[in-house]
């Protein structure tokens, strides 16, 4: 016969299992299937939001896990955008795919570790102008060649078929950018799990007592920054497939780099789908309210176009960085939402074991190895845990 214990946390594990399962369902049934629904110029807006949200990833685990702040992270994707599609490029270096994205990955992380580097002994502010620094020196040398940007001429990049399968449509191209955030989202779910991941935020938490335990601060600050660089480095080059065209320069200015600081500010540091869940917001909210308004712009007094607030995606990362950091608070949205499960779960086992204590009682019996106390400082599979025989 099993134990009141036993039978409870079997229970617990198994709901928790349950609920985790249909999350996941019910989250790759809405990422796959909105596109179905939607005009297709949502479907192209989503592609975007995905690559959006690899660029965030990076900053999530420099400014999150790491502790630090760059202001750098769109410079560097567009680099990646405009020499690796010039070494592509029939006009230009006319190598193969393939060498021209693993130079474009690469060419993101030695700007990283260009950052990363010098500063490996900083922090805070001195990082902060150091990354400023290298994204006005970017701006200043590589986006202004014409031979890299175009300079106004129409210069088309096909986009590859990928193992066989075409990703022309921006419906295909969407799927292929979901699949790769995905795998992102997977391997720095992973590293955070991993004895690295544990290491780089206890050094984030305390440093010294990083330094204590043998751990270098140093060292992991600068794994932080050559893991936001690869994930630049895969941004950028979705971003040449994406727009086939050179983007636009404003899209990678400085102030570029504060709309994407502002995507984990908000999401928090906690959540990794949320940061994927609020890059795809800022990207099609601006889209949203221009539909809403019609012409893109809120009406103030007589004449709109004149006098009204064009929506952007600039706006709202602005908008997105005072909330976050004066409304929402250092745990973002992710972190607050996370809180509100966790609370949740909390209540509906001190609920279960209420219950079972009661018909304990009332059978007028105990349970082998059940003393009806609850441990409130652990947890069984994302359920409080039940001290055995008066022991946690």
């Amino acid at each position: 016969m099993a134990t009141a214990t036993n039978v409870l946390r079997s229970r617990a594990g198994n709901t928790a299992a349950n609920v985790k399962l249909a999350a996941i369902a019910l989250g790759i049934l809405a990422a796959i299937g909105w596109v179905f629904v939607v005009p297709e110029y949502y479907v192209f807006l989503g592609g975007a939001a995905c690559i959006l949200a690899v660029a965030a990833l990076g900053l999530t685990v420099v400014v999150g896990w790491a502790g630090e702040v760059s202001l750098a992270q769109a410079g560097i994707v567009g680099a990646v955008v405009y020499l690796a599609a010039y070494a592509e490029r029939a006009d230009g270096w006319g190598w193969p795919y393939l060498a021209a994205a693993a130079f474009g990955v690469l060419l993101a992380i030695a700007l990283s570790a260009v950052i990363a580097l010098p500063t490996a002994k900083l922090s805070g502010m001195y990082v902060m102008v150091l990354t400023l620094g290298l994204q006005i020196t970017l701006e200043r040398s590589i986006f202004g060649r014409n031979f890299l940007t175009g300079g106004g001429q129409v210069i088309q990049v096909n986009r590859p078929s990928i193992f066989g399968i075409s990703v022309d449509s921006d419906k295909a191209f969407y799927f292929f950018c979901l699949v790769i955030l995905v795998a992102v989202i997977v391997v720095l779910d992973r590293f955070r799990d991993s004895r690295h991941g544990r290491a780089m935020n206890l050094v984030k938490t305390d440093r010294r007592a990083a330094s204590a335990m043998g751990i270098s601060p140093y060292r992991y600050k600068i794994l932080a920054f050559l893991i936001a660089g690869m994930c630049a480095g895969i941004a950028g080059l979705l971003f040449i497939l994406l727009y086939r065209t050179p983007p636009t320069l404003f899209q990678f200015q400085a102030f570029q780099s504060l709309f994407y600081l502002a995507i984990p500010v908000v999401a928090g540091f906690e959540s990794l789908v949320a940061v994927a869940l609020v890059a795809l917001l800022f990207t099609l909210m601006p889209q949203w309210l221009a539909t809403i308004s019609s012409q893109s712009t809120i009406s103030a007094g007589v004449g709109a176009g004149s006098h009204g607030l064009t929506f952007s995606p600039y706006l709202i990362g602005g908008v997105g960085l005072i909330f976050g950091t004066l409304i929402i608070g250092p745990r973002g949205m992710g972190g607050r939402i996370l809180d509100l499960l966790r609370s949740r779960r909390i209540n509906a086992s001190l609920e279960r074991y209420a219950h079972l204590v009661d018909t304990v009682r009332v059978n007028g019996s105990e349970a082998d190895g059940f003393d009806g106390v609850v441990d409130l400082t652990a947890e069984q599979d994302g359920e409080l845990a039940v001290r055995e025989g008066g022991r946690a």
